[in-house]
């Protein structure tokens, strides 16, 4: 019992820490969703110039999306015609962090730390495109005409944000965040303290094994957070910690995988091998010119005596994660109408099989792409069950499948 105590005071420190600094970053993410207009961007973003490659991380930095959301939605932009090169650029910064990462990283890793790495997703964005832009000078962005025109989209209400900032992106980022919370509480209560402060090679060793758990592997800019500082407290150098919240947001299979199946593999290479140079940079430049110190311990020794307004902001920050998941497996257990067609209507529908799906902004991606077929309503599209429920008279399979593709999904045939 008090293994678990000392796991659950520690888990609950994290929490409540982060709390109230994530609170305000989803209210902020909530207005940006409101007042943000997607024709605008796709504008700044469409010409094979420096302006668009900037624009992708000006972009790009602010955005509340995560690493697997920023998916659907640069490929989306590149679709609609924007340049490889600010496709990348968007691509590389926006996962790197957002308002809401911003907030989590200031409030828990200090300001010098959280503007610089702001600093380095805007830059390392601008350096990826151009770069992209020079090595695909005879490739040009492609423009599918048969998504809905951004200039036409329907702005969403106060009340659908409101929702989108208090509802949606807490759904998605609950699993992420609280794997964090908990690794981070079981690092901090029981790893002994500058346990990664010796490895062999110093700071270099750390950065190199950091690189290698980032790269592949998928981590949320705002649950790596948690993991990171725990890290820290454990003698891991900050450069290190630095790689990790900048290459592991930044690039996963799942991102590269798709990446290369719509931009190619030159546009892939350069973005891993931009990212990861730019994350070893901006770690040696913090090491040697900022601090190199662990930077851990009176970070993480006052947490047990928090103010009453953290733990309030904590105890609001798990319900915000934990609702939308309690809400979703009620509905889930409920009819649906599309379960009582009749039988001459059930024969129009098709359930979808479309791996790939791992938050809203991936749902909301395949239903908009399915929506644009001719003759086709979607009646589902449900990420927990990788499926999409459509209903159409003329159904084509290859068209739906070339669909689902070009948005970076995999489509596994009809259920």
């Amino acid at each position: 019992m008090e293994i678990l105590s000392k796991l659950a005071s520690h888990t609950w420190a994290m929490i409540a820490e982060m709390g109230p600094y994530l609170i305000l970053g989803l209210a902020i993410s909530a207005l940006l969703h409101r007042f943000l207009k997607q024709a605008w961007i796709e504008r700044l973003m469409g010409r094979r110039n420096l302006s668009s490659v900037l624009w992708g991380s000006v972009v790009g930095v602010p955005m509340p999306l995560c690493s697997c959301g920023v998916i659907p939605v640069t490929m989306s932009l590149h679709s609609r015609g924007a340049s490889k090169g600010a496709t990348v650029s968007f691509l590389t910064s926006t996962p790197q962090t957002g308002v809401d990462s911003f907030l989590a990283t200031y409030g828990m890793l200090g300001p010098v730390f959280a503007i610089y790495k702001i600093i380095v997703a805007f830059v390392s964005g601008v350096l990826v495109g151009l770069t992209t832009d020079f090595f695909e000078k005879d490739q040009k962005a492609k423009s599918d005409n048969s998504l809905a025109s951004a200039q036409n989209a329907k702005q969403p209400t106060l009340r659908e944000s409101l929702r989108y900032g208090f509802y949606t992106m807490p759904g998605d980022l609950a699993s992420a965040l609280l794997i964090g919370f908990v690794l981070a509480g079981l690092i901090s209560a029981f790893a002994p303290e500058e346990m990664l402060g010796n490895l062999p090679g110093g700071a270099l060793s750390a950065i190199l094994l950091t690189t290698l758990i980032s790269v592949p592997f998928y981590i949320c800019s705002t649950g790596s957070i948690p993991l990171a500082l725990a890290l820290v407290h454990s003698g891991l150098p900050i450069s290190a910690a630095l790689v990790l919240l900048i290459a592991g947001p930044a690039t996963n299979i799942a991102t590269i995988t798709t990446v290369r199946k719509v931009l190619g593999g030159r546009s892939t290479l350069i973005y891993v091998t931009g990212v990861v140079l730019a994350s070893w940079i901006a770690a040696a430049i913090y090491h040697f010119f900022i601090s190199s110190s662990t930077l851990g311990h009176h970070q993480m020794d006052h947490v047990m005596e928090l103010p009453l307004w953290k733990h309030i902001g904590g105890a609001a920050l798990l319900a915000l994660l934990v609702f939308p998941h309690f809400r979703q497996r009620f509905t889930s257990s409920q009819p649906h109408d599309h379960d009582h067609f009749e039988p001459e209507t059930m024969s129009q529908q098709h359930k979808l099989s479309i791996q790939g799906m791992n938050c809203s902004h991936c749902e909301n991606s395949v239903r908009n792409g399915l929506a644009s077929l001719p003759n086709t309503e979607v009646l589902s599209v449900d990420k927990a069950n990788s499926s999409a429920v459509i209903k159409s008279d003329s159904f084509d399979e290859e068209l739906v499948r070339e669909k689902v593709v070009s948005l970076g999904f995999e489509y596994q045939g009809t259920l």
